[in-house]
């Protein structure tokens, strides 16, 4: 009968799958569970999770993605502690601590909490990330330390959590190590930090109107954030969508594109970007804020096989424009409408057949992002078709988007709003130089000896 052996390095790990126990010696597992492995055997962990140790079981291997850590004793008395910076594990105990609040707050229909813990989990899990990149400089780090620290405590707060006791360094104080009145002084201390965080937070609430629009008026640069959520249409092969936008009046386009590469199986190519398909479109100015109409436009390009008079298909990936997707965004870019949250959808409208036999131009020239779809009919032209048109019979078909008008350039969106743009955000300019040139070094070419 085979044994199982006592682990001696796959001490410490992270579920990355959930996992329902069939039998009594099984262990369940959720996404996120950390566990303790004691022992191992053909491909199976013997061990617990650390939120129930009263209860052990067995749990595939290749479930757990193991992590660093420290055994202190052993046997029975053994003592896991992981490798990762002592302000990381915060970060990691009080992110799973207040998934369970927010998925409670959702059921309970509480929107205005639910948003707040919605946006305090994005920065902790942005500020964790930096963290763990180990690029931060250490004055840096310590200012990072700083806001984490206040975040959490300021969160615990708000959710009726206890308060976490910390040095003038952030740094948890050990009670056993720490005098009673010590920690008494420095229990108050941090209550009147966060009370004073909290009349902060409501003075701003109420104020919240007359503040945006100060700060939007102030404001000379502007960005607009665009969520990607899903992509419908009956393609039957892999798709690029490129994304703009457009002023229809002019018939101009006023940004690059954003580009997102779509599978055939009704999934980005790049499926680790799942739910996170976000780009924000920057140096868009006053002028651009004030015009009359402006369109989020999606050119979609069918990327396939090509049946040939012959009756033969190309192997290699042909591109040909399949069809638009026009959305009017005047209301958000004018600030009428400001909600993260909401979904649009874009209905998508295929090109006609004879329509793009013609468009040669585009089918050999995939790495060009040409805004002209043919040699007969530019892509303005199609766009303001679309635009004209009262009904779109798209059959389901399309887009749908989240979008949110932001102050302020790429940095200080990134400042300001990084529960929404973070550096995995892709960046999509306005085309030509922005209006507002900051002040720096230039030079000008007067020749070249070459």
């Amino acid at each position: 009968m085979a044994r199982w052996i006592p682990t001696k390095r796959e001490k410490y790990g992270v579920a990355i799958y959930n996992y329902d126990a069939a039998r009594d010696v099984e262990l369940s597992l959720q996404v996120g569970d950390t566990v303790h492995i004691l022992e191992m055997h053909e491909g199976w962990y013997r061990g617990y999770t650390l939120r129930n140790k009263a209860k052990k079981g067995i749990f595939p291997s290749t479930y757990i993605h193991l992590k660093e850590a420290t055994v202190q004793d052993g046997g029975q008395n053994e003592t896991v502690i992981p490798s990762e910076l002592p302000l990381v594990q915060e970060l990691t105990s009080t992110l799973r601590e207040w998934a369970v609040i927010w998925h409670q707050l959702y059921v309970e229909n509480k929107k205005t909490l639910f948003r707040q813990v919605q946006q305090m989990t994005y920065s902790l899990i942005e500020w964790r990330s930096q963290i763990l990149s180990g690029t931060l400089p250490k004055d840096e780090l310590a200012e990072l330390k700083k806001k984490v620290t206040a975040k959490i405590d300021y969160g615990n707060r708000i959710l009726g959590l206890d308060l976490v006791v910390r040095d003038d360094n952030g740094n948890i104080l050990d009670p056993d190590a720490t005098s009673t009145i010590a920690l008494f002084k420095a229990h108050e201390t941090a209550s009147e930090r966060v009370n004073e965080r909290i009349q902060e937070e409501r003075s701003l609430q109420q104020d919240l109107g007359l503040r945006g629009q100060a700060i939007f008026n102030s404001t000379h640069t502007y960005s607009l954030y665009v969520n990607v959520k899903n992509f419908v249409c009956n393609i039957g092969e892999d798709a690029e969508l490129l994304m703009s936008l457009y002023d229809p009046d002019q018939s101009l386009f006023i940004s690059e594109n954003y580009l997102v590469r779509w599978g055939s199986t009704g999934m980005p190519k790049e499926i680790e970007k799942l739910n996170n398909l976000q780009a924000v479109f920057t140096d868009l100015s006053s002028s651009d804020l004030i015009r009359p109409r402006i369109s989020l436009v999606c050119q979609i390009v069918r990327v396939g096989h090509m049946e040939l008079k012959e009756g033969k298909k190309h192997t290699c990936g042909l591109r040909r424009p399949f069809g638009v997707a026009v959305m009017d965004i005047t209301d958000i870019i004018h600030g009428k409408v400001d909600d993260e949250e909401k979904q649009h959808f874009i209905p998508f409208q295929q090109i006609a057949m004879e329509t793009y036999i013609r468009q040669r131009q585009l089918i050999m020239a995939p790495l060009i992002t040409s805004h002209v779809i043919g040699e007969n009919e530019p892509l303005t032209s199609v766009f303001n078709k679309v635009i004209a048109a009262k009904e779109v019979n798209h059959k389901g078909q399309g887009l749908w988007v989240s979008l949110k008008l932001l102050p302020g350039d790429l940095a200080q969106v990134q400042k300001d709003f990084s529960h929404l743009v973070d550096r995995s955000t892709a960046v999509a300019r306005k085309m030509g130089f922005p209006e507002i040139i900051l002040p720096g070094v230039y030079f000008i070419v007067n020749r070249n000896n070459s």
